[in-house]
């Protein structure tokens, strides 16, 4: 039995470093801190922003957006509805 729960703590050891070191977000921060310049913003409007286009894009093409360096019109028209759709969800909240 005793092997068994060795077994399980080690899964998830392994499961909690996969997570912390691959699947954290590098954008995330700078996002937020970007979105809290806005005036009128919250922080949890900003928070919930940020989780929103982190959502519906990848780190690199967050970095894309924060950097202004979007050329293809077709992910420009994504870009301003993801953001749109997400202001506008996170102002109901």
């Amino acid at each position: 039995m005793y092997k068994v729960l060795i077994w399980i703590a080690l899964v998830a050891l392994g499961i909690l470093a996969v997570k912390t070191q691959f699947l954290t977000s590098s954008t995330f921060g700078p996002f937020k801190e970007g979105c809290m310049q806005a005036e009128g913003t919250t922080e949890a409007r900003c928070d919930c922003l940020a989780k929103y286009v982190h959502k519906h894009f990848s780190d690199n093409e967050v970095k894309l957006i924060m950097g202004g360096k979007i050329s293809d019109p077709d992910f420009r028209f994504k870009v301003d509805e993801v953001v749109r759709t997400g202001s506008n969800a996170c102002a109901a909240e």
